[in-house]
């Protein structure tokens, strides 16, 4: 059983998560403040870069823990070439040229990824961009949802390369998945699939026709 410790970063407060199993840790969006990031990774056996899409705020810091650690990136196969382009990931509207040029390992649907004593499956999920990933766990019942689903919301398709109708999909599969299963969130506090059905329709339209993750 892994446990998962969230913290905050930057001036959109994207979550960047830790994932540790057997005192393996594995990433999760290490979105900005590089410095204080890698202060809090101090000490850890850190052994993977996991980015759930391509937005400035949640890509930030992977060089640098990368690099720190001697770590492979990884991301959803369609986002892989736009993690390099400032004006896809949003940078060039911080006034910043900074590019994620090194993607070691591009991800698809139902590609395991390992860490210590555990794996998380990863999910397809596009509609706020076109690789968008969540990470689920069927042995805890957890999925790290990036910014595919929030608690009372679901990712905007106002920025470039977003598709309203895959994430309509994207939110019928996800809403298929057991009640209590948590919900960990690109920002905000985590949630359940329960509680989010109950207030957003478009998790309560079922499979859609999109298969339902193992």
């Amino acid at each position: 059983m892994f446990t998962i410790e969230p913290v905050p970063f930057g001036s959109y407060q994207a979550n960047c998560y830790v994932l540790t199993s057997a005192g393996r840790a594995l990433v999760v969006d290490p979105g900005a403040e590089a410095p204080l990031l890698l202060a809090w990774l101090a000490g850890r056996d850190v052994v993977g870069v996991v980015l759930t899409h391509s937005h400035s705020d949640h890509i930030g810091a992977a060089n640098e823990v990368a690099r720190a650690f001697g770590v492979p990136i990884m991301c959803g196969r369609a986002d892989a070439a736009a993690m390099a382009d400032p004006h896809l990931t949003g940078f060039d509207e911080e006034g910043s040229d900074y590019a994620v040029t090194r993607i070691d390992r591009a991800l698809d649907e139902g590609d395991l990824i390992e860490f210590g004593d555990d794996t998380v499956q990863v999910l397809e999920t596009p509609g706020h961009t076109p690789g968008s990933i969540c990470l689920w766990s069927s042995a805890q019942g957890v999925l790290l949802t990036g910014d595919t689903l929030f608690a009372q919301g679901v990712g905007s398709t106002e920025y470039l390369r977003a598709d309203p109708r895959a994430l309509v999909a994207t939110a019928a599969r996800l809403g298929a998945l057991a009640d209590d299963a948590e919900l960990w969130p690109g920002h905000g506090g985590r949630t359940y699939l329960s509680v989010e059905r109950a207030r957003n329709p478009m998790l309560r339209a079922g499979l859609g026709g999109v298969g339902q993750p193992a």
